[in-house]
């Protein structure tokens, strides 16, 4: 698992890339991306729904949220593609450059064991294409000798438990960390938070506390490459390299198939 092959794949390409920033955002983050040297296409979109169905019609090559409203796009992204929710994983390094990626990490992503499952299945065959053969770990909500102190505790260990043997009995390595996160970023790929507030929670402290770097968190469930962002991230060079090369690394899957 290689962030650093994979953006540079974007930026050598000349693909169509829509973002939604203001006038200004979108004037800097050009020049960003002049300065590393990239030849990209960059297009601004002001409202949620014309990107979407500008990418949704191949107006564009692949899509970066910005600084629009979260609920909006993904609302859009719902409607334009027919699908019933969005996963998001969001591919980070932490604060000593350990690169691994997180999911869920919406509030309202991941409530149950079997969207959970769904999700690391889905993460690690849309990254497949990458030829990233991800290792995950799967966190839960305390230790193994934790069971006896609450409902909630249990449960999360249980499911745990079950969605590690649902995953190795798919051929992906997997280990059940339980509430081990330093473990499970160190030994993993793919990082399964016990639920999406947990997994908003890891992320929002890593990257705005811990020093950590979010690079984006690309849609796994759509046909098209969409990369969501925090509207709170000041530099999007990165994002839009991320949506760039996996809009290439597609376009060769599909060639080869």
């Amino acid at each position: 698992m290689d962030f650093e092959k994979l953006l540079a794949l974007g930026c050598r390409s000349n693909y169509r890339i829509g973002i939604g920033l203001s006038r200004e955002k979108f004037i800097a983050t050009e020049r960003q991306i002049k300065a590393i040297g990239c030849s990209l296409r960059l297009t601004r979109y002001s409202t949620p729904q014309s990107l979407v169905l500008a990418l949704r019609d191949g107006v564009i090559d692949a899509g970066v949220r910005g600084t629009m409203s979260s609920s909006k796009i993904l609302n859009e992204l719902r409607k334009s593609f027919n699908v019933d929710r969005i996963m998001r994983a969001a591919l980070m390094e932490s604060a000593l450059g350990k690169p691994f990626i997180l999911a869920p990490v919406g509030i309202d992503e991941g409530r149950d064991y079997a969207s959970r499952l769904e999700l690391a299945g889905r993460t690690v065959d849309y990254f497949s294409a990458a030829h990233w053969r991800l290792s995950v770990g799967v966190l839960s909500k305390g230790r193994a000798e934790d069971s006896d102190r609450g409902t909630a505790i249990r449960r999360s260990l249980e499911e745990g438990e079950r969605l590690a043997r649902a995953l190795k009995s798919r051929g992906i390595r997997v280990k059940h960390f339980s509430i081990l996160i330093e473990d499970a970023v160190s030994e993993s790929d793919l990082v399964i938070a016990p639920d999406g507030v947990s997994g908003n929670l890891i992320f929002r402290t890593l990257h705005f506390v811990g020093g950590g770097r979010a690079i984006g968190a690309p849609v796994v469930n759509l046909p098209k490459v969409f990369v969501d962002t925090s509207r709170v991230k000041t530099e999007y060079s990165d994002a839009i390299r991320l949506a760039s090369g996996l809009a290439k690394v597609r376009e060769r899957t599909h060639s080869n198939t």
